[in-house]
């Protein structure tokens, strides 16, 4: 097999000028994907770098770090060293210093991310899938290219290789590579498939690899096209921006699980349980209204649209413990808000004043017309979501008088003719995307 040209076909197509790095473990697999890559290099002129990541989890981990750096230093290649902390509570080592891995790799600013993950470690991870129960996209295994983030797509050209051939690369062209001790350790679950349980199964069926093999190609099709009718579905459902429950709610049980599936990755959402998934379709197929929250996130359900906030308080600064006083104007465009020219806003000889801003509280009245409104029954007018209402800010005057409730209106007893609206412009979308036939600006 001709590792070379395996690697210099996967690369035709590539625009622009080539920036690789690869994760360079120090093993037999990233060495030799370094030594190929460094080869087809020199021949195509790219940009190659290498990044090895170093867990502190073995004694020898100083060890490998000091190998990676020779060998980058004599193949010419860059290299990126980093160093982390492995906390295992509630997911095992291995899991934890993948994603350690992984949160690595994401800092890294290259096109691609080489990384050497071969046949065997496809069959191991299908395997894996299977003791697991992960499902559809955990039995399709190792994906040969997968997005890592908007800038960086992950790379495994070797997935088609087995290890004896790279064993065999290694020593025609007198590789040397470090070998990690943990890996004969069958405590962990990858280790005892490859090393126990997998020898058994070829014993009882010699060709299990190419069937596995196989399975993969099949199931990574089919996953594949799964993929390309969920975003049909889900483009549908967003065809305006908005996620519309009523178009969902047209969509057949198994699509509908599959599109709130694409909904919490798309949004960057820690998918739930299937229980829990299972009962947020149930109450957005039989009520109006609901919310839910997913570590950092809450998802609401309002006004047939569903919605994704992340309300950290301490991100606005007038939910903070420190008041926000002083002049209006220094204090308003100082904590992120603007100022947008308003027929009725307010005026500048109000702005000049000294108030505040602060969250409104149940007391706040504003008057509009010929009555004094209540600040929260104006926000459940305009259909601020119910979540929001309650951290929505006000500007004062130094009585704690309502002057203006932001991005919405000025109280009527401040109106200047041309005058101003203080905007915080995060909180547009939670008006806009409620009120398309309106503008509050003008």
């Amino acid at each position: 097999m001709d590792l070379l040209a395996l690697l210099e076909a996967d690369l035709i197509g590539q625009t622009g000028e080539l920036d690789i790095e690869v994760g360079l473990s120090g093993g037999l697999d990233s060495v030799v994907l370094l030594h190929l890559l460094a080869i087809l290099r020199d021949k195509k002129n790219f940009k190659l770098n290498a990044v090895h990541v170093h867990h502190g989890l073995s004694p020898f981990a100083d060890e490998w770090v000091e190998f990676c750096q020779t060998l980058c230093g004599n193949l010419n290649v860059g290299l990126r060293i980093a160093k982390v902390k492995i906390d295992s509570k509630g997911k095992g080592i291995e899991a934890a210093a993948r994603a350690e891995r992984y949160r690595v790799f994401s800092d890294g600013m290259s096109q691609i991310l080489a990384l050497a993950h071969h046949q065997n470690d496809q069959i191991e991870t299908f395997m894996l899938g299977v003791a697991r129960g992960g499902g559809i996209r955990a039995l399709a295994a190792i994906p040969k290219w997968r997005e890592l983030n908007r800038q960086t797509m992950i790379w495994r050209p070797l997935l088609g290789v087995s290890k004896e051939i790279l064993e065999q690369y290694a020593a025609r062209h007198g590789l040397v590579y470090v070998t990690d001790e943990s890996n004969r350790n069958t405590c962990y679950l990858r280790n005892w498939i490859r090393h126990e349980a997998l020898p058994q199964w070829q014993c009882q069926v010699p060709n299990i690899n190419q069937q596995i093999l196989a399975n993969v190609r099949s199931i990574q099709d089919d996953l594949a096209l799964l993929e390309e009718i969920t975003l049909d579905d889900y483009r549908h459902i967003l065809s305006d921006g908005l996620f519309h429950v009523g178009k969902w709610r047209g969509l057949s049980v198994l699509r509908r699980r599959r599109v709130l599936h694409h909904f919490f990755a798309a949004n960057q959402i820690r998918l739930p349980s299937h229980k829990t998934l299972s009962e947020m379709a149930r109450v957005l197929l039989e009520t109006s209204s609901a919310q839910w929250q997913f570590d950092d996130k809450a998802v609401e359900y309002y006004r047939g649209n569903l919605y994704v906030l992340n309300i950290p308080p301490q991100n606005y600064p007038w939910l903070n413990s420190n008041p926000l006083q002083g002049r209006l104007k220094d204090i308003l465009l100082e904590n992120g808000f603007v100022l947008k020219p308003c027929r009725y806003g307010l005026s500048e000889q109000t702005l000049m004043q000294a108030g505040g801003i602060r969250k409104i509280d149940g007391n706040d009245k504003i008057r509009l017309g010929m009555i004094n409104k209540s600040v929260r029954k104006l926000l459940q007018e305009k259909h601020i979501l119910p979540s929001v209402r309650s951290i929505w800010p006000v500007i004062t005057n130094v009585e704690n008088q309502c002057l203006a409730v932001a991005n919405l209106t000025a109280n009527q007893d401040f109106w200047a003719f041309d005058g101003f609206l203080p905007v915080y412009e995060p909180f547009e979308r939670y008006f806009t995307e409620l009120n398309t036939a309106e503008s509050v600006i003008g």
